[in-house]
């Protein structure tokens, strides 16, 4: 299917590294482990689409070759993190106050838990300066244009990401299922779950200071 597109010789290594990427823990993981557990499977889906809603706006730019900017221009991309860290300790503030609170078993999916992945993934524009670093590697010796190789290449990796980020915060959001009934754990998985996006937030605040 990607033929003359891509070089499809190198999609092996490009897969595995890929995949090793995105199983090792890292700030997405954990996002999606603390949704899982403070709102459950169904917002955790939400928020994993969200995340790779995020992932495509780097990939794009990435693509057009405007990492190099980016670069030339670390200021901006300082403000954007601290941006994301106020985002993050805000719902670390809002999930500590509210632990413990009574909750519908039958409750729809938080309706804002897509727009929480695509936003703390999109403050963090690291992933951009990464992606201008990663992605090239894999251009191979096709003949196509770059940019369309590069894309390829992203929708291939957020493929991967997505399925990852999915499984994650399945598997978190079945551990919130089985406390429900249980005042005490839940309010403590959904301070840990506090406790994870306040993390978060402090990460890019040091990051952006360095």
């Amino acid at each position: 299917m990607f033929s003359g597109y891509i070089d499809v010789g190198v999609l092996p290594a490009f897969l595995g590294a890929v995949v090793v990427l995105m199983v090792v823990p890292g700030p997405d993981m954990a996002f999606m482990v603390a949704t899982g557990l403070r709102d459950g499977r169904r917002a955790a889906a939400r928020a994993a689409f969200g995340i790779t809603a995020g992932v495509s706006v780097y990939v794009v730019l990435t693509a057009l070759g405007l990492g190099a900017l980016l670069a030339a221009m670390p200021q901006v991309g300082d403000v954007i993190q601290l941006c994301g860290a106020v985002y993050l300790g805000y719902l670390a503030w809002t999930t500590w106050r509210s632990a413990g609170g009574p909750v519908a078993v039958d409750e729809p999916p938080q309706p804002r838990a897509f727009r929480r992945g695509f936003l703390v993934n999109l403050s963090n524009p690291k992933i951009l300066l990464f992606f201008t670093a990663f992605l090239p590697q894999f251009l191979g010796e096709a003949g196509g244009d770059p940019t369309l190789q590069l894309l390829l290449l992203g929708v291939l990796l957020q493929v991967i990401g997505l399925a990852v980020d999915l499984v994650t915060g399945q598997l978190a959001g079945a551990v919130r299922d089985r406390v429900l009934g249980s005042p005490r754990v839940r309010t403590a998985f959904e301070r840990l779950a506090a406790t994870v996006y306040g993390s978060l937030a402090a990460a890019l605040v040091v990051d952006s200071l360095r």
